[in-house]
């Protein structure tokens, strides 16, 4: 039986990218010990998985189990709920991995019992929560899920320091941040990466998938020539009360988002985070300088750190943060990328 469930957590990651705000999942009709109906969430606002496994069954759904990653919704959004199409279908039995933590999925497990058909829960849980990790911190703590990247070299550097762009990392780090960003909703940079580096912040090989851009830009000073400003995607610039009614007005013509979280100095990232979080951005990925990794690092703004440390030493430039105090966090792994190694850190 828990074969099946790792099918349906197979199917639910081709979801990956596509499917934000809505959680990653994936379904399998089985009658018989055989399986009649496969099924995934494809694209946000289309079919949920249990219906696309339903019509790839057909006739063959009744009386069959269904094995899916996620509690079966009860409720009317942008597709009907699913505990009606179970129902409709004859479903036997139905198996999923978790209980959604949304409120308004309804109760779909209370539902689907009253009307006769037993819910067994919390096969490959595990599994199934750290799939939908973005979508479950947003759900449950009203906040973006925050991974923050930071490339380093052995000693402990992010540039030489003399305002020249060099690659710390190798090819292999480049490779995997791309496949980052496929994954996030947003990506988020600080003004002064911005103004020296002039960054894409895409995904290269398929913009459909490229992140909401975000640049921390207290006084809007982002320029108008950014090549952020051109590319296909989302731009926001996060702002706070203090920057010119003028710039605001002049990015916003240029198609940029406009957030204000604080009131003067710094914006405020906590009060970012919950805006970003309301818009339906689940998850961020910061790819920080000095002062955005420490901010973040230092407010414990974070669910995870992945650190790539170059072989290289420079002796000198501008580090990767600087902490006044320490940040609890723990490696749950450390594995090589390329040349370099991949330190990964969580709460």
């Amino acid at each position: 039986m828990k074969k099946y469930m790792e099918m349906a957590l197979k199917l639910a990651k081709k979801g990956s990218g596509m499917v934000s705000q809505n959680p990653m999942v994936g379904a399998v009709i089985v009658k018989g010990k055989r399986v009649v109906g496969r099924g995934w969430h494809k694209k946000y606002g289309s079919e949920h998985a249990e219906a696309n496994a339903i019509i790839d069954a057909g006739k063959k759904a009744r009386g069959a189990d269904l094995y899916v990653t996620l509690e079966p919704c009860n409720h009317f959004g942008k597709q009907p709920p699913c505990t009606k199409a179970i129902l409709k279908a004859g479903i036997g039995r139905v198996f999923a991995a978790m209980k959604d933590p949304h409120h308004v999925s309804n109760k779909g497990e209370q539902y689907l019992r009253k009307n006769g058909i037993p819910v067994h829960i919390g096969m490959c849980k595990n599994e199934a929560e750290k799939l939908n990790e973005f979508y479950i911190t947003s759900v449950r703590y009203g906040m973006p899920f925050v991974t923050v990247k930071i490339a380093m070299t052995a000693d402990g550097f992010i540039t030489y320091g003399d305002g020249k762009a060099k690659r710390i990392a190798g090819k292999k780090e480049s490779a995997f941040v791309q496949n980052l960003r496929e994954r996030h909703d947003s990506i988020l940079v600080g003004l002064n990466t911005i103004i020296k580096d002039n960054p894409r912040l895409t995904v290269r090989k398929n913009p459909a998938l490229n992140p909401v851009r975000i640049v921390l830009d207290s006084e809007a000073r982002t320029p108008l020539s950014a090549r952020i400003l051109r590319e296909s995607g989302e731009t926001i610039i996060a702002c706070t009360h203090a920057a010119p009614r003028k710039r605001i007005l002049a990015l916003r013509k240029k198609g940029a988002q406009i957030v204000v979280a604080g009131k003067k100095g710094r914006v405020d990232l906590r009060q970012l985070l919950k805006k970003l979080n309301a818009l339906g951005i689940q998850s961020v990925l910061v790819e920080p300088g000095n002062m955005t990794a420490t901010s973040f690092l230092s407010g414990g703004l974070f669910d995870r750190i992945i650190i790539i440390v170059a072989r290289r030493k420079i002796k000198g430039g501008l580090e990767a943060f600087r902490l006044g105090k320490k940040i609890r966090a723990r490696v749950i792994e450390k594995r090589p990328v390329g040349n370099d190694t991949m330190i990964i850190l969580e709460k």
